[in-house]
């Protein structure tokens, strides 16, 4: 039997979807978009994560930290390669006394219609300087 194609507006619908869960900080629902079998990369975890299992703790322990979320796709830029992306996007993280802002792109691939691979790149030399103040006063 073969596989149903999926399109560009299928994908499209999957990322809106998945971006409104960040959105709701759901660490399960967030990881229920991903394959078992991932690749998360950002700049609080260069390294990597390749699970599912650890991705849901790595998520429960961001939405604790920054329990309000708000990302905001701008644009979906289709790769040769069929279901892999770039998407730039508008975001803001925050907690009771701390609010950060910026801008960042993903490089997003699938596998049918999970995320295979997502590497989060932010404006990271601010990033890197919000995350050493935030842990200071933890």
């Amino acid at each position: 039997m073969k596989k149903r194609q999926i399109s560009l507006d299928d994908y499209s619908a999957i990322m809106k979807s998945c971006l409104e869960a960040w959105n709701k900080a759901d660490a399960e629902l967030v990881a229920s978009y991903y394959s078992d079998n991932l690749e998360y990369r950002d700049p609080t975890v260069p390294q990597g994560i390749f699970n599912k299992g650890d991705f849901i703790k790595y998520l429960q322990l961001v939405f604790l930290v920054w329990p309000q979320q708000k990302w905001v796709s701008k644009n979906i830029f289709p790769h040769d390669k069929e279901g892999s992306f770039s998407v730039d996007y508008d975001f803001r993280i925050a907690n009771k006394t701390t609010s950060i802002q910026g801008w960042g792109m993903d490089r997003i691939e699938f596998t049918d219609d999970k995320v295979r691979l997502n590497h989060v790149y932010l404006n990271a030399e601010k990033w890197k300087e919000w995350i050493k103040n935030e842990l200071k006063g933890a």
